[in-house]
């Protein structure tokens, strides 16, 4: 098999060993190649969504770019003084023939690239759960933030707007400090706010840089209160469109554009969640007619072993995760061994793949078995009796797992070439769109959407995407064309006017259906840091297991880096090695608030975060010792943590 053909059938990008192989390229919808000499007929940005995240430090690097390759930025995830890198995302332009083919990447020296960013959580309603699970888990009716502020005053104080910014030609503001190129609005008309800035690569190439991370309150003695909705605060997320123009052939053209979300760090950077916001955007997609379901084969790399890897490496951030009866049944999913095993459409391991396959959650809402993975909570984790209260696997996920239980799946776990990709420049040119969105979208969380990490239960909806009428290219937002950035929907958002919007303003259309900037990122909690961080695992009745929320980017349970020395002491006995492998500690250890929601010590713990938050551990891969019984060859480490003292000086400061 030639690489090309094989890269088609199943692009298996390697993250440095067996234990780690990922599938990446989706054949469910792979571009086709143009033939040579064909003409550009239409460019498309890529990713079409893109991820950039927030940081205090002035080194960064750049979001992935091709699914799999998570590797660690040289000197790690934070700088020497233990602050947190910038993830930033790159925009490429690709162009398509007359029949949607792909001819080539875009010399971008010569594009012009426009960004327009806005943070619009002051302006919104308060969340309280997601309000498209019908009368499973009825959705809340929410109040307007910083209601006591007036409809026409709304937008002028509370909307952070930073407009459209131009950026064009090649290395442009490669230090970041040109003021021509910053996103930046104003809150509350007293406080100016950093959403971010714009740079170039070498090649043209859009740098979309988050900002700092930084949550203040315009008002004096304003403590937050709440774990998503706090009057008088901002925080310095952002999102909204990226588009540009270049002159292809004598003629400008407009680029299809994309959109890129600025959000928080992942403390996990290396793993992907069990269900990745590319899992729910793809059930989107499908309903849309812009990609198609699985229908009689799947490919073990591609489809199979990204479900049952995530699974595996669970266990490094959530010690729920191979605690459950199911999970002793089945074994390590990430252990090489058991995958091989897995990996073989044959009779003899048909019993094998049925055990695994009977262990995942089921869609629909029917299965609410607690030691079903993943051990994970719902959108309807308010209420206990809802089929919604658990995550499930997306249809999609689980159709894949149905037929590679059936043994319907090409046996492709094994490839050198495959194994050989390391940058996006090594796949062919007609696969590296698709890679560069998925790459994207599948580092961040597809639930639990409660209200989520990155963006919420709007994504899973394909009333935000342009249609197949429109474009050929999935995971396209719709564009609004409403003329301002606060959506008045009346004094409360409730599961029929957030479909249908204001029927007295019919003009400025649904929240569930064509987006402007900042209107993703709206849902999400404000400030960003209570929410992110008052949800690590919830104690139940029953006390085990222990259900969590988003362990792959906000670890519950880890192997702290002392530990890891010790465990990798030649000098110590096995049995003392050992006892260091097998413990975890509380990630948030020292740093976050204790009880409910409403309790005093819970609200402290916000309050901490605020201050805290560059301070946290990132849990990276490294080398496991040899010759241990029972530990792999890579593990997961926490390292780089800071001391959660709020009375020592920062370091980002």
């Amino acid at each position: 098999m030639k690489r090309r053909d094989f890269l088609l059938g199943a692009a298996a990008l390697g993250l440095g060993g067996p234990l780690l192989a990922k599938a990446a390229i989706s054949s469910l919808h792979a571009q086709q190649a143009a033939p040579q000499g064909a003409k550009i007929a239409k460019v498309a940005i890529f990713p079409a969504i893109g991820f950039s995240r927030v940081g205090n430090a002035e080194d960064w690097f750049l979001a992935p770019e091709v699914p799999g390759l998570l590797d660690e930025p040289e000197g790690g995830f934070k700088d020497s003084r233990g602050r947190i890198k910038k993830q930033v995302q790159r925009f490429r332009l690709f162009g398509y023939d007359d029949q949607g083919r792909v001819v080539r990447e875009i010399d971008a020296s010569q594009a012009t690239w426009t960004v327009h960013a806005a943070n619009t959580k002051a302006t919104w309603y308060g969340f309280v759960n997601a309000l498209d699970r019908g009368a499973s888990a009825p959705g809340v009716p929410n109040p307007q933030r910083n209601a006591f502020i007036p409809l026409d005053k709304r937008e002028q104080m509370l909307c952070i707007d930073a407009g459209a910014v131009t950026i064009a030609g090649a290395s442009v503001n490669g230090a970041g400090g040109d003021d021509k190129y910053k996103l930046k609005g104003r809150f509350w008309q007293t406080l100016d706010v950093s959403l971010g800035h714009l740079r170039t690569d070498d090649k043209g190439r859009l740098l979309v840089f988050a900002a700092d991370g930084v949550s203040r309150s315009a008002l004096p003695q304003n403590p937050v209160r709440d774990f998503t909705n706090n009057d008088g605060w901002h925080d310095d997320w952002a999102d909204g469109w990226v588009k540009a123009s270049i002159s292809i052939d004598g003629q400008t053209v407009e680029a299809e554009p994309a959109w890129v979300v600025c959000c928080g760090p992942k403390f996990a950077p290396q793993l992907e969640p069990i269900v990745t916001l590319y899992d729910a955007a793809r059930e989107a997609m499908i309903d849309l007619g812009q990609m198609q379901a699985p229908a009689d084969k799947v490919s073990f790399r591609r489809d199979v072993l990204p479900i049952l890897r995530r699974a595996g490496t669970m266990q490094w951030v959530a010690a729920a995760s191979f605690l459950g009866a199911a999970w002793h049944d089945v074994g390590d999913l990430s252990d090489p061994a058991i995958i091989e095993t897995l990996a073989k459409p044959t009779a003899d391991t048909k019993a094998a793949r049925k055990k695994v396959f009977d262990i995942f959650r089921r869609p629909g809402g029917e299965d609410t078995r607690a030691y079903a993975v993943p051990i994970m909570l719902g959108d309807g984790v308010n209420y206990p009796d809802s089929p919604h209260s658990w995550l499930a696997l997306t249809h999609t996920q689980y159709r894949v797992l149905q037929l590679w239980a059936d043994g319907k799946f090409e046996a492709d776990y094994t490839n050198a070439a495959a194994d050989a990709v390391k940058t996006l420049d090594d796949l062919p040119v007609e696969l590296r769109p698709e890679a560069m969105t998925r790459a994207a979208l599948d580092a961040c969380s597809g639930g639990a959407f409660h209200p989520g990490v990155e963006i919420t239960w709007p994504i899973r909806h394909k009333a935000l995407y342009r249609g197949p009428k429109d474009t050929k290219l999935p995971f396209r937002i719709a564009l609004s064309s409403r003329k301002t950035l606060n959506q008045d929907l009346g004094l409360q958002l409730n599961p029929d006017n957030v479909f249908a919007g204001n029927p007295a303003k019919p003009e400025q259309g649904a929240p569930i259906g064509p987006q402007a900037p900042g209107d993703l990122t709206r849902w999400m909690g404000v400030p960003w840091q209570g929410d992110a961080f008052s949800c690590q695992s919830v104690l139940t009745g029953s006390g085990f297991p222990t259900p969590v929320w988003w362990p792959a980017l906000l670890p519950v349970d880890v192997l702290p880096e002392g530990f890891y020395k010790q465990m990798m002491r030649t000098d110590l006995s096995d049995e003392e090695r050992l006892r260091f492998y097998h413990t975890r500690v509380p990630w948030a250890r020292g740093a976050a608030g204790i009880g409910l929601h409403v309790e005093a010590g819970y609200t402290d713990g916000l309050r901490r975060m605020i201050e805290l938050w560059t301070r946290m551990g990132v849990v990276v891969k490294r080398p496991g010792p040899k010759g241990l019984p029972g530990v792999p060859d890579q593990v997961f480490v926490e390292v780089q943590r800071g001391s959660m003292d709020i009375v020592e000086p920062n370091p980002s400061r």
